[in-house]
Formats: structure tokens, C-alpha cells, sequence
């Protein structure tokens, strides 16, 4: 009798432990960059993309091919654009570049952030600049 409520105890605890699943990560998914300037942050279970235009609007040309060097200049200085990998630990955000639009960002020591969820607003403020950035989700 004690062999079947051991061997019951057991199962019953297998059964607990399987149905449970690690916490949800919150900032998985698409975010939009509030502000008049349009951007996106996108994270997955491993990986995120940041691509989003700062400060000035994105200057306007009618085409690549008939672009100048000045107008292409001036395109790429309003882009931040950055992917790569990232981990959470408690609110703060620690992410590592696989691709970025600067080659001394690929493969340095990252970027932290510390981040707070309110509803669907995500606010990221960068540390240990204290620039602070304002999303909401998406998805």
C-alpha cells in the first residue's frame, strides 16, 4: 500500500509540473514606436529588431537610383536600425547585436535597458543614458 500512494504521489506531481508553463515573456511580439516619428520593435522568444527614425523626418527623394550621395547621407544618419539577441532579467532588458547600421555596434558589450509594462505601453529607458523611449503593442 505505501509502494501505490508513493508511486501515486509521484504522478500526480509529474502530472503538476507538465501542465505548468514558464511565465510568459511580456515584451514578446510588436511594438510601435509612439512619437511623430514612425518605428518598430519586434521580440521573439530569442530575438529582437529594432528599426525605428530619429529626431528629423526621413528626408524624402524620389528614388534610390536617382538619389544623391547627400540625400542617402542624410537617410542613414535619421535610421537606427539594430537586431540581434536579448535576455530579460527582472525589468531590465540587456540586448546584443548580430546586425546593426554601425559595425562598432555588431558583436560589442549591447545595450541595457530598464522597462515597465502599463496596459499595452512599454517604456524602455536606456541605461546609463536615461534616454527613455515609449511603445505600444501591436501584437
Amino acid at each position: 500500500m505505501r509502494y501505490v500512494m508513493t508511486l501515486l504521489a509521484v504522478v500526480v506531481a509529474a502530472v503538476t509540473v507538465s501542465g505548468q508553463s514558464a511565465p510568459a515573456n511580456p515584451l514578446m511580439g510588436a511594438w510601435k514606436v509612439d512619437g511623430a516619428q514612425p518605428g518598430l520593435y519586434i521580440f521573439t522568444k530569442q530575438h529582437y529588431s529594432f528599426a525605428r527614425v530619429q529626431g528629423e523626418p526621413l528626408p524624402d527623394y524620389p528614388s534610390n537610383d536617382k538619389a544623391t550621395e547627400a540625400q542617402k547621407a542624410a537617410v542613414f544618419n535619421t535610421l537606427y536600425l539594430n537586431a540581434g539577441t536579448y535576455t530579460v532579467t527582472g525589468s531590465m532588458l540587456a540586448t546584443k547585436a548580430m546586425m546593426a547600421k554601425s559595425k562598432f555596434a555588431i558583436g560589442g558589450a549591447g545595450n541595457q535597458y530598464e522597462f515597465t509594462i502599463s496596459s499595452n505601453t512599454l517604456t524602455l529607458t536606456q541605461k546609463p543614458s536615461g534616454a527613455t523611449l515609449k511603445l505600444t503593442r501591436l501584437e
